[in-house]
């Protein structure tokens, strides 16, 4: 049987509890010429090497003067010469070989050779870290975090690292953080202190800041050393969704001054594993809770879990205020409250897994009495009759257009008397096109910058493009205007759109306060949301969004910038370390989950939940075929973190062999002299020339 060939390299082979997935390094296909694998530190003196020469002349030219003599009766003497003449010319071949050896040898060691990457010195290298302390990292294996051993391996790459390198490390998991460079200490303190955050790993950005701070260190070679878990999420264009194809690096991204950056990188993947995480938690239908009113959350276990029923808690204000089971795939409903006015946060939790990041998700929201309402116009049938429910039920009082937070309007009734400061304004159009004109100029008095035209559309349409908490599926719009923005701007405002394309909801903010305008007289011979069941919620949605600062869908992701509200001075983190902030800048420092003071001084403007995003919960690793073609670079696969040094600073120089190089010459030299003397000497053989015997011809 022949040799077993080797597996392909997309066909790596893993093992199922083993912290490699590879039997030390592995060639990734390289998208370039491979370096060279030996270099000379004197390479002038391979001139010398012309001195092979000599032995090859002196055998070329070696001749032996023979004296011819006719002596018949010693005619056996030629039988014999001719048996070893044989003999002969192979001893003096092995002879001129041997010599050529010795004497290539002797210059190969003269120019100081050296083998590259194989654990010596190397050239001053531009080296960048990318550590991979995202979420996913903080996954248990084997009794310890994934962490520890990418943080085990970026410290072997800092040790094998000279002090002409410069290095730069790069945390993946923390998106708005500076390329850290320094010292050799510098950087092992800095590795040493880097912890798991909350955030998603974009080693995209993070590869594309190594080649710009590669291509700019000036020094003669450069090495990416990507340390991750390999999660392919982490591959895919930040605001991609989660399950997204991996997109790979354009010809613009990568270098054009004619070289390719080596990567070396370490497979710290985990393979498929189960993993159930806890996702979209929203609070109240999507409406924001009222003072002395309950409400309920909703929240939604995602993944794999080990059994049919999850248990899961509530704590809001530091107690537990209810518990349920649930499954994978089911949004369980908890029931909280009543609250007196003002900001309420906790969170839900499950019991922990081995990643355990995710099996906690925080909430903030804002509890406010019930908002005032007044309407203006001649308000359709079935709108009259909802608002009146609203009001028994305690989710809106009415008001004066003067004092009323809210205002229905009609036909642009009523707008120029809301004076209230902060109010906010809801917008119908009227069934009658001659009332457009007078609708518009209360608009620009108002100092919305929308004008209502005629519709372009003719027949039913449906609403597409709404992502808010009401189910708009069954409406159809029979008749509706046309919203024009007054720049293109506003159009980031529309909530809704038609199937036409037409903006259906949009919504936006004034100085005088927010406003929120409808394409459609909400009537029955404009639609026929009256008669389903969704205009009560509708109609809450829009009366009660407007006090809700904080939001009740989505928290925000960990690792994304918050616009501070107006009026802030610092930010306390879940840690309660306070950060001054300027409020016209974004707040980067949000890789850790939790809830997030807005602080004015010592008062409390608006808290914020931070949650881990669900693509780090995707436990997926991303396959060798996908992982070449997304590296910007010729690239090495590394599974043993034992062989990591090993496989760092390929391009550089290795240790120096002209000691073995010498050491083979002395051995050529002993076996030149063995063979020489085992036969007669060429110089005695030159001195003493025996007589060429001739046949006597009588």
């Amino acid at each position: 049987m022949g040799p077993r060939p080797a597996p392909p390299w997309d066909r790596l082979r893993r093992g199922r509890d083993r912290d490699a997935t590879v039997e030390g390094p592995a060639l990734l296909p390289p998208k370039a010429g491979a370096s060279r694998l030996m270099g000379f530190l004197s390479p002038i003196f391979l001139l010398a090497g012309l001195a092979v020469a000599v032995p090859l002349i002196l055998h070329l030219f070696h001749r032996h003067d023979a004296k011819r003599m006719v002596f018949p009766a010693l005619q056996y003497l030629l039988r014999t010469e001719k048996e070893h003449a044989r003999t002969i010319r192979f001893r003096q071949l092995l002879l001129l070989l041997l010599r050529i050896t010795a004497v290539l040898l002797l210059v190969g060691a003269g120019a100081r050779p050296f083998v590259r990457g194989g654990g010596g010195v190397h050239d001053p290298t531009a080296t960048i870290l990318i550590l991979d302390n995202s979420m996913s990292s903080g996954l248990i294996r084997g009794g310890a975090r994934v962490l520890d051993l990418l943080n085990a391996v970026a410290l072997r790459s800092i040790e094998r690292a000279s002090d002409e390198d410069r290095i730069w490390l790069i945390r993946a998991g923390e998106p708005g953080g500076p390329a850290i460079t320094g010292s050799r200490a510098d950087l092992r303190a800095a590795v040493s202190a880097t912890d798991v955050t909350d955030a998603r790993g974009d080693l995209r950005s993070a590869l594309e800041r190594a080649m710009l701070l590669a291509a700019g260190s000036r020094l003669p070679a450069a090495e990416i050393h990507l340390i991750s878990d390999l999660q392919a999420s982490a591959f895919e264009r930040s605001g991609s969704p989660a399950g997204g194809e991996a997109v790979p690096f354009e010809a613009g991204q990568i270098p054009a001054d004619g070289g390719l950056i080596p990567v070396v990188v370490f497979d710290g993947r985990s393979g498929d594993r189960e993993n159930a995480y806890l996702d979209s938690l929203i609070i109240g239908g999507g409406l924001p809770p009222l003072v002395n009113q309950r409400t309920r959350l909703s929240i939604l276990l995602a993944g794999d879990a080990d059994s049919a029923d999850v248990p899961l808690r509530l704590v809001a204000a530091n107690r537990i205020r209810g518990a349920v089971s649930s499954g994978v795939g089911i949004s369980a409903l908890l029931p909280v409250g009543p609250f007196a006015a003002g900001y309420v946060d906790g969170y839900v939790e499950t019991d922990p897994d081995d990643l355990r990041a995710d099996d906690r998700r925080f909430f903030a929201f804002q509890v406010r009495s019930a908002p005032t309402l007044a309407t203006s116009g001649s308000i359709p049938f079935f709108l009259s009759e909802a608002i009146p429910v609203l009001m028994d039920a305690g989710r809106i009082g009415p008001a004066a257009i003067r004092d009323a937070e809210i205002l229905i309007s009609v036909a642009g009734a009523g707008v120029t008397e809301a004076t209230r400061e902060g109010r906010a304004m809801v917008v119908l159009p009227p069934n009658d096109p001659a009332l457009l004109p007078g609708l518009n100029r209360a608009l620009g008095a108002a100092g919305i910058p929308w004008q209502y035209g005629p519709a372009s559309g003719i027949g039913e349409a449906s609403i597409t493009r709404w992502s808010g908490p009401v189910n708009l599926d069954d409406v159809r719009i029979r008749s509706h205007y046309t919203l024009i923005p007054g720049t293109e701007e506003l159009s980031r405002g529309v909530l809704a759109t038609l199937s036409s394309g037409e903006p259906w909801l949009a919504e936006g903010t004034t100085s005088r306060g927010g406003y929120l305008l409808v394409a459609s007289a909400l009537d029955e011979q404009s639609t026929n949301l009256p008669l389903t069941a969704a205009l009560l919620p509708l109609l809450e949605w829009m009366v009660s969004r407007w006090g809700d600062t904080q939001g009740t869908h989505e928290s925000v992701m960990a690792g994304t910038p918050i616009n501070p509200p107006p009026g802030t001075s610092s930010v306390r983190d879940p840690a309660g370390t306070l950060h001054p902030v300027d409020a016209a800048q974004p707040f980067l420092a949000t890789a850790k989950a939790g809830l997030y003071a807005f602080l004015a001084g010592d008062s409390i403007i608006q808290m914020i939940a931070v949650n881990a995003p669900r693509e780090e919960s995707l436990l997926l690793p991303i396959e060798n075929s996908d992982l070449r073609s997304l590296l910007p670079g010729p690239a090495t696969l590394v599974g043993d973190s034992a062989r990591w040094t090993r496989a760092v600073f390929s391009a550089g120089q290795g240790p120096e062999i002209w000691r073995w190089l010498l050491v083979a010459v002395a051995l050529v030299l002993v076996a030149e002299s063995l063979v020489a003397a085992s036969g007669p000497s060429p110089d005695r053989s030159t001195s003493e020339v025996p007589p060429v015997l001739q046949k006597t011809v009588d």
